[in-house]
């Protein structure tokens, strides 16, 4: 499965993109060992729709096509914030639809940038001067933050369960080390629901004090808010709905993706979405949040993740 799927992303990659696009791409050189024994002129697409990945870093990723360009993909990464390169990442996602990735990563600030003027960044302890990066802790990824903490570097999370039943492909991770000491538990569920929308849905139980939630996504898409549960998003021609579903008191929430710090680099025309609401103490809470590409129609009754199937 490993083998299939990573030679027929890149075949993907290489045939869609300008080439200019691939040749930094350090994953490229792994061809020549994964694709080996391939024939060439017999480069099918995987049989399956959804990965994971567990280990260090554990990740998971499903789309409804291979080949469609205007396919739904969703990926989420788990993990722990220790590790060797990592960010403050743990439980975010990526999302694409109708050829447009409407969740995105900002990705790494330049080593050399940050090293020059002196950034401790090669401390990985909590309290570290790599943490105050914008682009490294979970406020500028599409996560979670509780009181407006930052995540447990020691915590390790993984993909706790997953499925790819026809019309609900989903991954399921129980973030709660994550907020060691934030939040008595944290889930996450992700689902391509009738490969049509994406479901975001998180479960959370407080401590014995109210908690305040920031729920944050990153986009390009220019923004703009139709209620006080729901957000369009526009780039081009496309469009897609982001709706919050929840008993829950909500303020959405719409702002730059910009730094105080004069050394982070600059994330020009780029945003973050989501919400912020107050946990009441020791109080259990549900929040779906749904990504619903243009035309599609979004049917789902909140159901909790341990009855996911």
């Amino acid at each position: 499965m490993r083998d299939s799927t990573v030679l027929w992303s890149q075949y993907y990659y290489l045939t869609k993109k300008k080439s200019s696009s691939f040749t930094k791409n350090r994953i490229l050189p792994a061809l020549m060992i994964w694709g080996k024994n391939i024939d060439l002129d017999r480069i099918l697409p995987p049989s399956r729709n959804l990965w994971v990945g567990q280990g260090v870093t554990p990740v998971g990723s499903m789309r409804t096509s291979w080949t469609d360009s205007n396919a739904i993909f969703v990926g989420l990464k788990t993990g722990r914030a220790g590790a060797n390169h990592s960010h403050m990442d743990i439980g975010s996602f990526i999302m694409e639809a109708d050829g447009v990735r409407w969740a995105i990563d900002l990705g790494p600030q330049d080593y050399t940038s940050l090293e020059t003027i002196g950034i401790d960044l090669w401390n990985r302890k909590q309290n570290s001067q790599r943490w105050d990066v914008y682009r490294y802790n979970n406020f500028s990824h599409n996560t979670l933050a509780f009181d407006k903490k930052k995540q447990d570097v020691g915590g390790y999370t993984r993909i706790n369960s997953y499925g790819d039943s026809p019309g609900f492909m989903h991954l399921i991770s129980d973030l709660t080390n994550a907020y060691k000491g934030q939040v008595k538990s944290c889930w996450r569920g992700i689902a391509i629901v009738d490969n049509r929308f994406v479901v975001v849905q998180d479960e959370i139980e407080s401590l014995d004090k109210a908690t305040e939630l920031t729920w944050s996504m990153v986009t390009k898409a220019t923004v703009r808010k139709l209620d006080d549960y729901s957000l369009e998003l526009t780039e081009g021609t496309k469009k897609m709905i982001f709706r919050v579903e929840t008993n829950q008191k909500i303020k959405l929430k719409t702002a730059p993706a910009k730094s105080s710090n004069s050394y982070d680099a600059p994330n020009d025309g780029v945003t973050i979405i989501g919400f912020e609401t107050l946990i009441p103490a020791s109080t259990q809470v549900n929040y779906c949040v749904k990504l619903i590409p243009q035309k599609a129609k979004a049917k789902y009754k909140t159901t909790p993740l341990k009855e996911w199937k």
